[in-house]
C-alpha cells in the first residue's frame, strides 16, 4: 500500500490535520511582533496629549524621550531575538527580555535627563516622560502570557504545528524520534517515517508509523504541508545520502541532516569554522571575550545595586543573629569555584558556632538540630545567603552560575564527582548566588544520586546556552522561587 492509500486509510489523525492554512510559529511570532507596535503606538499617542499640555520645551523633551523609548525597546527587541521562533514557547524568556531591555533604556535616558538638567521640569514620578509609555511595557508582557496560553491550546487542537518527516527506519530515526518526544513540544508533530528500504524492515515499532518510501514523501509533500524533513541516516552512506538530498530538492521545507551515531551524545552542538573549514562544535569555553566582560559588568551593576538595596535587612540580620546565639555573624566555607579552585564563600551563620561544618561533612537536613531559631527562618528564606554579594563584588563567584558545594558534600553517601562524570565540568565558569538548577527546583539536600543528576544537567544546560537574557530570566524566576519546600 503506498502512501496515499495509507493516509486515506489508516493514517493517525495528525497527518489529515496541518493542510495548507495551519498556523505556525512565524504567525504567532508576526501576532506577537504587531501586537508590540499597536501598543507603543496606542501608548505613545496618550503620552504625546499628555506632554501637550506643558510648554515649550518641556513638552518636545517629553516627546522626544518616549519616541526614543518606543523605537530603541522594539530594536532591542529585535536584535536580542526576543522575536525569534525558540522564544515563543517560553514567556518567561520573553518577559524579562523585555523587562531589561526596557528598564535598560528608561535608565540611560533619565541619566541623560539628569546630566542635562531637565529634570525639575516635569512632576517625577507622578507626570513625567516614560510614565505613560511604561504601562505599555506592562501590557506587551501579559500578551506574552496570553499568546503562549494559546499557543498551547492551539497546539493542542491541531490548529498550530510544526510537521516533521524523518527519513530512516533504523536506530539512528529511532534515536531521533525518542529525542524529540523527550522535548515535548506541543507544536512539533511527527507525521511519520519514510525509508526506501522498509519492505526489509517491517516490524520496526514507530509510533508514528512507516508511510512510504522517500519518492512518497515528495508525493505526499505536494499535498500536505511538511516543514521539516529531518534525514535520520548514517551519514557515512555518501552515495545514498547525497540521492535522497536530490530528490528531495524541489520540496519547499527545511532538509536538516539529524545527527549521525556519536552525535547523538551532542543534540545541542552545531558547526562551526576554524580557518574557512567546516567543524563540529562539541565543547566550547562557555563564557569569554565581550561575553566574559558584559557578565562581569552585569554582576558589578547588579551586585552593588542588590547590596545597596539589602543593606538594611542584612543589618537586622546581623543584629537577629548575635541576640539568638553566641558566635560569630558571618560564617566562611570553602567551596569549588571556577576551574575546579577553592574558594570561600560568606553567608550569615545559620548554625549554632560550636556545631559548624566547615567542609560539610554531614548534609543540612530538615529540622536539623544544628540549627539555630533565626537561622531556620534566614534559611527557609534564603536571606543566609545574602553574604555572598560579597564574593560577587570581588570577582569569586556570579550573581548567576552553578551554584557552588562544599567541598565533602555527598549524594546518597557518595561524593558528587563519584557519582556525576561530567560534574568537574560545571566549574568552567564562575559558581552563582542562584542558577538554573535552583529555579528549576534542584535545590537542597541531595539525600539521592538523581538530584545531583539532574542539577549537573540543569548547570550544564547553562553554560552551553549562556546569554545576558537568560541570567535575567534566572534572577526574575529566582524572585518568584526563593523560598520553597526544599530550603532547610
Amino acid at each position: 500500500m503506498n502512501v496515499r492509500e495509507q493516509i486515506s486509510v489508516d493514517s493517525p489523525p495528525v497527518i489529515a490535520t496541518y493542510r495548507g492554512a495551519s498556523f505556525t510559529s512565524v504567525s504567532i511570532v508576526v501576532i506577537t511582533a504587531l501586537a508590540d507596535i499597536v501598543l507603543m503606538a496606542v501608548f505613545f499617542h496618550l503620552s504625546y496629549q499628555q506632554a501637550s499640555d506643558y510648554p515649550g520645551m518641556p513638552a518636545k523633551v517629553w516627546k522626544l524621550t518616549d519616541a526614543v523609548f518606543v523605537v530603541s525597546t522594539l530594536y532591542l527587541m529585535v536584535a536580542s531575538g526576543g522575536y525569534s521562533r525558540q522564544q515563543i514557547g517560553n514567556p518567561v524568556s520573553q518577559i524579562s527580555r523585555l523587562l531589561f531591555n526596557s528598564s535598560a533604556v528608561a535608565l540611560l535616558e533619565w541619566i541623560g535627563l539628569w546630566a542635562a538638567d531637565l529634570t525639575e521640569d516635569f512632576w517625577w514620578p507622578f507626570e513625567a516622560p516614560l510614565n505613560t509609555v511604561a504601562w505599555g511595557i506592562l501590557l506587551m508582557c501579559g500578551i506574552r502570557v496570553v499568546l503562549y496560553k494559546v499557543l498551547v491550546e492551539g497546539a493542542r487542537r491541531g490548529m498550530i504545528a510544526r510537521t516533521v518527516a524523518i527519513i530512516g527506519a533504523g536506530e539512528p530515526g529511532s534515536r531521533l524520534i525518542s529525542a524529540l518526544e523527550r522535548r515535548k513540544e506541543p507544536w512539533v508533530h511527527i507525521i511519520g517515517v519514510f525509508d526506501d528500504r522498509v519492505g526489509r524492515a517491517p516490524e520496526l515499532p514507530f509510533a508514528p508509523g512507516i508511510l512510504g518510501t522517500v519518492d512518497d514523501l515528495v508525493a505526499y509533500s505536494r499535498q500536505n504541508r511538511v516543514d521539516e524533513i529531518l534525514i535520520a541516516l548514517p551519514w557515512g552512506a555518501e552515495t545514498r545520502l547525497l540521492d535522497i538530498l536530490s530528490q528531495l530538492r524541489s520540496i519547499p521545507a527545511n532538509i536538516r541532516l539529524a545527527p549521525d551515531v556519536i552525535g547523538h551524545h551532542f543534540l545541542d552542538r552545531g558547526f562551526g569554522r576554524l580557518g574557512g573549514v567546516p567543524v563540529f562544535d562539541v565543547y566550547s569555553k562557555p563564557i569569554s571575550g565581550w561575553g566574559a566582560l558584559l557578565k562581569r559588568v552585569e554582576d558589578l551593576v547588579f551586585g552593588s545595586l542588590a547590596l545597596v538595596i539589602a543593606s538594611p535587612l542584612m543589618l537586622l540580620c546581623a543584629i537577629a543573629i548575635k541576640l539568638d546565639s553566641r558566635g560569630p555573624i558571618l560564617f566562611r566555607q570553602n567551596r569549588f569555584g571556577y576551574n575546579n579552585n577553592l574558594i570561600g564563600i560568606f553567608k550569615f551563620r545559620s548554625m549554632y558556632h560550636e556545631a559548624s561544618d566547615a567542609n560539610c561533612d554531614t548534609q543540612t537536613t530538615r529540622r536539623d538540630p544544628r540549627i539555630t531559631r533565626v537561622g531556620a527562618v534566614l534559611r527557609r528564606t534564603s536571606l543566609d545567603e545574602l553574604p555572598q554579594l560579597l564574593n560577587v563584588l570581588s570577582g569569586d563567584m556570579s550573581l548567576v552560575g552553578p551554584r557552588p558545594h562544599a567541598t565533602n558534600t555527598k549524594a546518597a553517601g557518595r561524593l558528587f564527582e563519584e557519582v556525576v562524570r561530567e560534574y568537574a565540568a560545571r566549574h568552567k565558569v564562575k559558581p552563582g548566588i542562584t542558577g538554573w538548577a535552583q529555579v528549576r527546583g534542584w535545590r537542597g539536600e541531595t539525600d539521592t544520586e538523581e538530584k545531583i543528576l539532574r542539577r549537573v544537567e540543569c548547570d550544564l544546560f547553562y553554560m552551553e546556552n549562556w546569554s545576558i537574557f537568560f541570567d535575567v530570566e534566572i534572577l526574575f524566576r529566582t524572585i518568584m522561587v526563593v523560598a520553597g519546600k526544599n530550603v532547610y
